[in-house]
């Protein structure tokens, strides 16, 4: 994550990362923070608040899950900040 400017911040989930076909990506438990757009690498963030700092960790829910998924190699569960369970994505990849 980078701060370029104030109010403005971006971060290192982009294309490849999750797909915007149906919508970008809500940041989720941020108030005053919004994904504006995305490049393959990286997406730009609206930080109203000016709240966010170098290399804090955001969690985005994608506006379409199912493309998204196809984009990862493994699910990582987790539940109050630990990580409980990787479940591989079996079907990364594949043509039917």
């Amino acid at each position: 994550m980078s701060k370029p400017a104030s109010g403005r911040a971006v971060c290192d989930a982009g294309l490849k990362s999750h797909s915007v076909d149906s919508g970008l990506p809500f940041v989720f438990g941020l108030e005053g923070v919004r994904y504006l757009g995305a490049s393959d690498e990286h997406g730009n963030l609206a930080d109203l608040g000016d709240r966010l700092k170098i290399n804090d960790t955001l969690r985005l829910v994608p506006g379409h899950c199912d493309p998204t998924c196809n984009l990862h190699d493994w699910f990582v569960g987790v539940r109050n900040g630990h990580v409980e369970a990787l479940w591989p994505v079996t079907a990364r990849g594949k043509i039917y």
